[in-house]
């Protein structure tokens, strides 16, 4: 027996079955609709707000414990101080903040008018020994900065663990 006997093609793909070529009829009406309105999007002159993307749902923030505070800074970009509410409940630091918007514009006898309204909101857990009755909160420039102390008990519950190579 020879290895080629083995081989179910012997070299030549001619007992392989040809792979149909026709197009998916399903496939072929997405196409035409995304290319209508890719087409559409590209005749208007005027941007459009990108609703629901993740930039305007979610709060940023950085957060850092240097022992004596726990900070966290949030970026909420246009809007003002109203439009923020900080609470502190159950070990937990919620930041809310809730923007509304009604805007309209007449160029080239086009009149646009957008309304906009969002609320975002974001949960930081805490670390045990906060005091949060003490916190404080500045409002500067679209950036949120609450500044919690901790506890004296909580400063000196802190251990320091010294490294040593491997």
């Amino acid at each position: 027996m020879k290895i080629t006997d083995l081989v179910p093609w012997r070299g030549s793909r001619q007992d392989v079955p040809a792979q149909a070529s026709r197009m998916d009829p399903v496939g072929a009406l997405q196409l035409d609709v995304d290319r209508a309105f890719d087409n559409f999007w590209r005749m208007l002159r005027f941007p459009l707000p990108d609703f629901g993307s993740p930039d305007q749902t979610e709060v940023r923030v950085d957060v850092s414990d240097d022992g004596k505070a726990v900070t966290v800074a949030a970026e909420l970009p246009g809007m003002t101080e109203s439009d923020v509410d900080v609470s502190v409940d159950g070990g937990f630091l919620r930041i809310r903040g809730e923007k509304k918007s009604d805007r309209k514009t007449d160029e080239d006898g086009v009149s646009i008018r957008e309304r906009t309204y969002g609320i975002v909101e974001r949960v930081v857990p805490l670390p045990d020994g906060v005091e949060p009755d003490a916190a404080k909160a500045t409002f500067k420039n679209g950036v949120l900065t609450v500044v919690i102390p901790k506890s004296a008990e909580a400063r000196t519950d802190r251990k320091r663990i010294s490294v040593q190579a491997g």
